[in-house]
């Protein structure tokens, strides 16, 4: 009855809120003409959200959405940390309280006038949930997914080369230089680059590396005895799974592997597990399938990180034909 009462709550503030399908639409209209205690319940919620809307206006609503702003980029100068090195590293993250924002480009110590230690590093996070953006001294912009972090030194970056190391995923375009190549350094394989655009996913702990090439071309390196080195051209991903210890290379569709960037995620033919994992990542919320078969199940679609995860669990119920119920911050998916 709590589940009815929930999925009913969800249609009326979607309706209200402008943002309610065709389809849910006409079920939220079957309900109201069920009985005249619904009709009641709807103008009952009605009327508290036209009485909210008088304590919060969309004006002051923006205005806040400034301020925050605003305060983000004042604290973006702040955090600093001392390793046993006396290495400086520079933090910096996204934390509106919006389901996508982008990080300031930024320019480290270019104008301060202050003294550059020998090494200074800089370390950009994702929040959960954020995809951040940056772009790097050279001008190569990065597009960098929620959960994960970019980090490189201030001080011999576009020096000599151009180095970054990744935890997560990321998208570069990269400014070209053939004097100063650029190599991105993960936990389990290395991107060199002069200039070119593609998508590098290394998650720390997963034993899988995958990059796709979106334009120019690329050499993967294996951070293995014999550094195996794979060359790729735009169109092609590269896998590398640590566990088999091979190298898989195939055609793709590069907008696929780097919509995220835009706050989209799109499936062609992914597997329910596939796409469980990617929402967890983006809502920081754990998923369990009551029948291990359901993970087989394929899926095609896009996902927002705009919406929140209700919406994403609707349409997964509306595609699939599974139900799902939350406790506790985890998510449990069943066959209806």
């Amino acid at each position: 009855m709590n589940e009815l009462h929930n999925h009913t709550d969800i249609l009326i503030s979607k309706y209200l809120s402008g943002n309610i399908s065709s389809e849910e639409k006409k079920e939220l209209d079957s309900w109201l003409n069920f009985s005249p205690e619904n009709k009641q319940l709807y103008l009952k919620s009605k009327k508290a959200w036209q009485l909210s809307q008088n304590y919060i206006s969309i004006e002051k609503t923006e205005q806040d959405k400034t301020n925050v702003l605003r305060e983000v980029q004042q604290q973006q100068t702040i955090s600093f940390k001392r390793t046993r090195r006396q290495l400086l590293i520079y933090k910096i993250a996204a934390m509106l309280a919006i389901p996508l924002t982008f990080a300031l480009s930024w320019y480290f110590l270019q104008n301060s006038g202050q003294p550059i230690p020998e090494d200074f590093f800089c370390e950009l996070t994702a929040p959960k949930g954020h995809v951040a953006k940056c772009i790097l001294p050279d001008g190569s912009e990065v597009w960098i997914n929620t959960g994960s972090t970019l980090t490189y030194n201030t001080t011999s970056f576009n020096q000599q080369s151009r180095e970054v190391q990744l935890s997560g995923e990321a998208y570069f375009e990269v400014v070209k230089n053939m004097e100063k190549p650029f190599k991105v350094v993960t936990e389990e394989a290395n991107i060199h680059v002069t200039g070119t655009s593609f998508n590098v996913k290394a998650y720390p702990g997963s034993g899988l590396f995958e990059t796709v090439l979106a334009e120019g071309g690329v050499e993967m390196e294996l951070n293995n005895q014999i550094h195996e080195k794979v060359n790729l051209v735009p169109g092609e991903k590269a896998v590398f799974r640590k566990e088999k210890r091979e190298i898989s290379i195939e055609k793709v569709e590069a907008e696929f592997y780097t919509s995220w960037r835009n706050g989209e995620i799109l499936f062609k033919d992914a597997t329910l597990n596939d796409l469980v994992k990617e929402l967890e990542r983006i809502y920081d919320i754990r998923f369990h399938l009551k029948d291990p078969k359901l993970g087989e199940f394929r899926f095609r679609g896009m996902f927002s990180y705009n919406n929140n995860l209700i919406e994403a669990l609707e349409k997964v119920k509306r595609t699939a034909n599974i139900d799902y119920y939350i406790e506790n911050k985890e998510v449990w998916l069943f066959k209806r």
